[in-house]
């Protein structure tokens, strides 16, 4: 009864954010504000041939590499898939670079979300200028308390839908793993308030949870687009993304 329980208030939980899982949907900023490229030049949109909308984002981590969620990527092909980088507009500006390889942690499961991490390989390097590029890679875990920020174009709060054009941002705290949904693994790091509506919504999974120009999670799930939210542990899965990625 007691793991049936745990169960079900995960259900709850997790099933906001992930795009890729039919019976759920992505994240977007909730409670942020408007921000721009050349404060935020690591983040790009994941475009999928067909669609006139991104539902997912990414990071930057060479010329070559971006780091994104595992639940964005693993019903993808790579053939279809492109990024738009250098811009704070929603499907507009830019430059837009199409993959040529994508990666899924092999551990990942969509029943826990645990090992939430992908990458996406381009076909072309990444021009590096004022509007694009690289953030490091976390080589550890930030102490409770820091103030991380999180990006991206997803809906303004969970009722409306709302997707801005403009690039948003909120910044939020890193909290105890006590403080975390009923389950939890290493993989992961939590951050929010538990009563406030800023956070991660509808649209931003795969975005970046970012400390200055250092990236310690990656947009992975959560509540109704208020609370606490779940990112993949960039620290401890770091290991993982060097034995892939080239950088």
């Amino acid at each position: 009864m007691i793991c049936v329980l745990i169960f079900a208030a995960f259900v709850s939980f997790a099933l906001a954010f992930p795009y890729q899982q039919p019976e759920s949907d992505s994240t977007r900023i909730s409670g942020g504000s408007n921000a721009t490229i050349k404060e935020i030049p690591y983040i790009a949109q994941i475009n999928v041939d067909g669609s006139k909308t991104s539902d997912c984002d990414a990071s930057i981590i060479s010329s070559l590499w971006l780091v994104s969620a595992a639940h964005c990527l693993i019903r993808m092909r790579a053939a279809n898939v492109s990024i738009r980088a250098g811009t704070d507009q929603f499907m507009r500006g830019g430059v837009v670079i199409r993959a040529s390889n994508l990666y899924v942690h092999p551990s990942y499961t969509n029943i826990t979300q645990d090992y939430d991490i992908g990458l996406i390989k381009l076909a072309s390097p990444i021009t590096f200028g004022p509007n694009i590029s690289a953030i490091s890679l976390a080589e550890r875990k930030p102490a409770v308390g820091t103030s991380a920020l999180v990006s991206g174009w997803g809906d303004l709060d969970s009722t409306s839908e709302t997707i801005p054009t403009q690039l948003q941002k909120v910044t939020l705290p890193v909290v105890s793993d006590l403080q975390c949904p009923p389950v939890y693994t290493p993989r992961m790091i939590c951050a929010g308030y538990r009563n406030r509506s800023q956070s991660p919504c509808y649209g931003d999974s795969g975005g970046p949870l970012a400390v200055r120009n250092t990236l310690i999670g990656v947009v992975s799930h959560g509540g109704a687009c208020a609370g606490i939210s779940v990112y993949a542990n960039v620290a401890n899965l770091r290991k993982w993304i060097l034995s892939i990625a080239s950088i």
